[in-house]
């Protein structure tokens, strides 16, 4: 066991077991309370109670802290999508896709309001999303590319996955400036956008 993590260890009141959902859930409320640029690194250590190199060890820095697991659930959509009967109109699936990628518990409501404020409205946060919303939309362009029989590179999946990034991203951009919206009314707007794809 390394010194850092004997300190740990020690330290009253630690959680039992630190995971990336449990930063992800202290950086949010720091980023809630004393705002994105103004909360550091150090800041989201001490109050996870874990040290700075334990939480590089979880994460490369404080913009991927923001998105939290986007990463896995990229991956939980790619299964989704694999799973999707052909028989299934190419919108339909894509509306269904976008509805469950974006399904958390009821009472994670305001917290993903928070994420999704910070996500959309913070400029550090849009430069990295560059990254992470490429590897969204590649998963939706191979499932628009399998069906069509095309390459992810082709006009009509490549087009679709940027359209359907920006429907979410409008949805989203409704929403978390709606204060009494819940879960259903995400989804209804989710659903109401993907009528513009073919």
């Amino acid at each position: 066991m390394e010194m850092s993590d004997q300190r740990e260890a020690r330290t009253p009141g630690r959680r039992p077991s630190t995971t990336r959902a449990s930063i992800v859930d202290v950086a949010l409320d720091l980023f809630e309370r004393c705002g994105y640029e103004s909360t550091s690194v150090d800041q989201i250590a001490e109050a996870a109670h874990i040290s700075r190199r334990t939480l590089f060890r979880y994460f490369p820095g404080k913009a991927a802290i923001a998105w939290g697991e986007f990463d896995e659930q990229i991956h939980l959509m790619l299964d989704y999508l694999d799973a999707v009967p052909d028989e299934v109109p190419l919108r339909d699936a894509l509306a269904d896709a976008l509805v469950e990628f974006n399904t958390f518990p009821d009472s994670q409501t305001d917290v993903h309001r928070t994420r999704m404020r910070l996500l959309l409205e913070v400029d550090e946060l849009q430069a990295h999303s560059t990254l992470v919303y490429a590897d969204w939309r590649r998963a939706v362009a191979g499932f628009v590319a399998h069906r069509r029989s095309e390459s992810v590179d082709d006009l009509t999946p490549a087009s679709t996955a940027h359209a359907a990034l920006g429907i979410a991203l409008s949805a989203y951009r409704l929403w978390v400036h709606e204060p009494d919206a819940d879960q259903s009314r995400l989804h209804e707007l989710l659903r109401e956008g993907t009528q513009i794809l073919a």
